[in-house]
């Protein structure tokens, strides 16, 4: 892979695990989680590492956080109340 380019994938996944840690921008950022993480749990099982198979288990997660979104203490569920009114 260019160079280049895995700086800006690493740039992104900072970017969003940031975002995740403080509820802003949660359903993009779950997006992003729920792809990377179906491409290496897929990648981990027709490769046969096992170890790679959790990645299942967080693609879950990110789907579950795609459908709900954050709305407990969150910055998304703040602003949606805000709108909402």
């Amino acid at each position: 892979m260019v160079v280049p380019l895995t700086y800006l994938f690493t740039l992104l996944e900072t970017l969003g695990a940031i975002a995740l840690i403080l509820g802003f921008l949660t359903r993009l950022a779950s997006v992003w989680a729920t792809v990377e993480f179906a491409i290496t749990g897929t990648v981990g099982l027709i490769m046969g590492v096992g170890g790679l198979l959790k990645d299942y288990g967080l693609m879950a997660g990110g789907i579950v956080l795609l459908l709900n979104g954050s709305q407990l203490l969150s910055l998304d569920g703040l602003l949606t109340e805000n709108t909402k009114k």
